[in-house]
């Protein structure tokens, strides 16, 4: 039998899994959880989210367990959250893999929000008597916000909490460029290639932009490649921790990134950010904010959420990204967003889906 919603003064726990673009969505939880007066823990297993969450001022604490490299030395960890004996917990989309759902069960918190995933997942969710929530299709933090209202929390405003030390001063006509994403589970399969992106990057120079590059932990190597070929010394370097990249990110008027954390981080901060995308559905992850979703590409979007990691559905050697995005349009759409007729793709609340090989309309 389940217990009444969580009230004024409780402590809950917010399990944020996976990437920093994942974590940026669960906003409103977070903002309504906090507006509630809800004392909030977040647990995580990826440090950008780890740097992230301790960055906020609506988080009271933080526990990062090594859920993915050493999972059986994180059960310690699992058994003190069970000793917290949290209200309510709340498992954000996406958390596609039965993995997630039973870590979330083992916290043991008196109620458990989650999304109605079915499967494994929805096995243990339903042997830990939890609140499932129907998907409605639309953007991720759509699916995020009526995961908050379930838990009669108050609906909150569709955007993402930022720290607040991580924002600074737009510079005029600077232009951040990302070449990256992380690699967890093949995400970099859905990366502009390397050399695509040097030869949009030489053109982006030759234009006489002011540029700023930004490499992530994932990218050493490509920035060694990119230094190889492209004489960097008028572009401005950026490879910091994730609060000074941050600040150094807020600073630029436009910004180029893959589908990845950085990009959302990127539309958070109020940049214009244009967001190149292959096989994943904008419509389901467009960074919230200015962001135009760049996807040339007819095939349609072919990933399906329920996946361990990123195929090609079609098995044509991911064209959508690898082909069908040409230097042209980023060039277009870079001098678009610097002119005041900038057009950001604009969120969409419900629709079709795709998850576990089943279409769903929304």
């Amino acid at each position: 039998m389940q217990t009444e919603n969580p009230s004024r003064g409780s402590r809950v726990l917010l399990m944020l899994l996976p990437g920093l673009g994942d974590a940026l969505c669960a906003s409103p939880i977070v903002r309504a959880a906090a507006q509630a007066g809800l004392t909030i823990d977040v647990l995580t297993m990826l440090g950008p989210v780890t740097e992230y969450a301790r960055a906020l001022d609506e988080i009271d604490r933080v526990i990062e367990l090594p859920l993915l490299e050493r999972p059986v030395s994180a059960l310690p960890g699992l058994l003190e959250l069970r000793r917290a004996g949290y209200a309510a917990a709340f498992l954000p989309f996406p958390a596609t893999r039965w993995q997630y759902s039973a870590v979330a069960a083992a916290a043991g918190a008196k109620r458990l929000f989650t999304h109605d995933y079915g499967h494994s997942a929805g096995a243990i969710a339903k042997l830990a008597n939890a609140t499932i929530v129907p998907f409605g299709g639309g953007h991720r933090i759509f699916e995020n916000r009526r995961l908050a209202s379930a838990a009669g929390l108050a609906e909150s405003p569709v955007s993402y909490l930022v720290p607040k030390s991580w924002s600074g001063e737009h510079v005029p006509g600077l232009l951040g460029m990302h070449p990256g994403t992380m690699k967890y589970k093949g995400n970099d399969a859905k990366r502009l290639p390397l050399d695509r992106f040097i030869e949009a990057l030489k053109n982006e120079m030759r234009k006489g932009r002011r540029i700023r590059l930004f490499a992530g932990p994932y990218e050493d190597e490509d920035l060694t490649h990119i230094r190889a070929v492209v004489d960097l010394a008028s572009v401005d370097v950026v490879r910091a921790p994730l609060a000074q990249a941050a600040r150094a990110l807020s600073e630029c008027e436009v910004f180029v990134a893959n589908d990845s954390g950085f990009a959302h981080l990127g539309a958070a901060l109020g940049v214009k950010t244009i967001t190149i995308f292959g096989m994943t559905d904008p419509a389901r992850i467009n960074p919230i904010g200015p962001s135009f979703a760049l996807r040339p590409s007819t095939c349609p979007p072919c990933h399906d959420e329920g996946m361990r990691d990123f195929r090609c559905v079609l098995d044509i050697d991911y064209r959508c990204i690898r082909k069908d995005v040409g230097v042209t349009d980023i060039s277009s759409a870079v001098d678009a967003a610097f002119t005041p007729q900038f057009a950001p793709t604009p969120p969409r609340e419900s629709g079709p889906f795709r998850l576990y090989g089943t279409q769903h309309a929304g």
